[in-house]
Formats: C-alpha cells, structure tokens, sequence
C-alpha cells in the first residue's frame, strides 16, 4: 500500500471520527433542551457537577431551591442554551462568550462519558469546531474563550503547563467523578502508588479512560509519574 493512500485512509478515519462526535453532540442537545429538562434531572446535575441548566421558566423556584441546597454560586447557573448559530454575529465574527459557553455545555453534557473535568486546549478546540463553525474557529479563539471563562468564574482554571502545553479545568475536583475513584483506589490499596492495570481490573474501565483520569491527576499536581524498566509505569499519590 503506497504512502499516498496510508495517509488518505487516516485522513478519513478522522473525518468519520469527528462527524460521529458531531452527530453525538446534537443528540445530547437534544435531550438537555427545555422539554426534557425534569425537576430530577437538574437536581441529579447540580449534585454531581455543581452546576445548574435553568433553561426552563417554570422550574424556577426549583432552581433557586437547588441553588441554596449545594451552595451554587450565579456563575454556574446556566440560563441559555448555546447552538453553534448563537457563536457567530451576522458578519460571522465571533462572539466568545457565547463559543465558550457551547463549549463548556458540550462538555457538561459529555462528563460522564469522558469522565474527567480536565482538558488540555486541542481537545476543547474539537469539541466546538463543528457544523457551521467548522473552519470559522481557530484554536485562538477557543483559548480567548476559555480566558473570558474562567475571569467569569464559570470554569475553575486554565493553566500552561511547562511543556507549553494550556489545561482547562471546567469543574472542581471533587465534582471529577473519575478522578474521585482513582483517589479512592489508591486509599484502599494504601500504598501511596498505582498502575494502569489496577484501573483497568478493579475498576472495569478502558484503557483510554484510565490514562485521561492519570493523566489529569497528574496534570493537577496530586499524582507524580515515574516510569522504570524493572516497574513499568508507575502513578505516585505523596499526599494521600
């Protein structure tokens, strides 16, 4: 097989992979619109995420309930539900506000799925370059975006690690769900230390979800990596 077409079939496993995640994200829309949003649901996300979708009107005292119930401050009270139209004004430029609001409601709607609150740029970037906006949003504006985020105090950080490489935390920890279990793993274990395969073993995940939770821990400064021929790769909690 010639090099030419090695790369065409790459090319379009990635097409096929970015409009099957497309496709996802307009189904999960779907359901977190007006009509399906019940009093349990938003309940069960407030919970979970600290963050509240107030899209419907009529549940508004239910929304002030749950916000005094887990101390949720204003900033996580999302009002409007963003589609990608919402991003562009009529001379199609952007409105960043609105491009980090669709993308934090993406990923709200995707936390479970990828487990983790944690994102480097590149991958936020993915998440908001569909439909129309598919070539009108440049990694640049998404990073703008994530700063007018977090001066809002909608998102908890967006830090530049040392390899030069900018980390979006969208939630706190203790709402990261996976990165909870992990932390708990390593407490019952109480060795101060993990491996991939006791995440993959004990706690039934994949390999790609293990490695995002390590590699967000590590990236949070609670887990150190260490890797050796005699040991592997090697996860190390000091403070636990």
């Amino acid at each position: 097989m010639g090099i030419r077409k090695i790369e065409d079939e790459i090319d379009l496993r990635e097409a096929m992979r970015k409009k099957a995640a497309e496709l996802k994200f307009k189904e999960m829309e779907a359901k977190a619109s007006i009509k399906n949003l019940t009093k349990e649901k938003i309940d069960e996300m407030a919970k979970k995420h600290g963050v509240i979708l107030a899209l419907n009107p009529k549940l508004k005292e239910e929304v002030e309930y749950l916000q005094k119930k887990y101390n949720i401050p204003s900033s996580k009270i999302i009002k409007e539900q963003i589609i990608e139209i919402d991003v562009l004004s009529k001379k199609s430029k952007i409105d960043f506000d609105k491009l980090g609001m669709l993308a934090y409601q993406r990923i709200l709607l995707r936390k479970e799925e990828i487990g983790v609150g944690l994102l480097p740029l590149s991958e936020i970037f993915d998440v908001v370059n569909t439909g129309i906006l598919n070539g009108k949003v440049e990694i640049r504006d998404v990073a703008k975006a994530m700063d007018n985020l977090e001066k809002r105090g909608v998102i908890e950080e967006v830090k530049k690690l040392e390899s030069g490489a900018i980390m979006v935390q969208f939630f706190p920890i203790h709402y990261t769900a996976d990165q909870n279990k992990v932390v708990n793993l390593v407490k019952e274990k109480g060795q101060g230390v993990i491996v991939l395969e006791d995440l993959i073993k004990d706690l039934g995940w994949t390999q790609n979800r293990s490695l995002k939770a390590l590699k967000s821990l590590e990236d949070s400064g609670l887990a150190k990596f260490t890797e050796s021929i005699l040991k592997g790769k090697q996860w190390f909690f000091p403070s636990l």
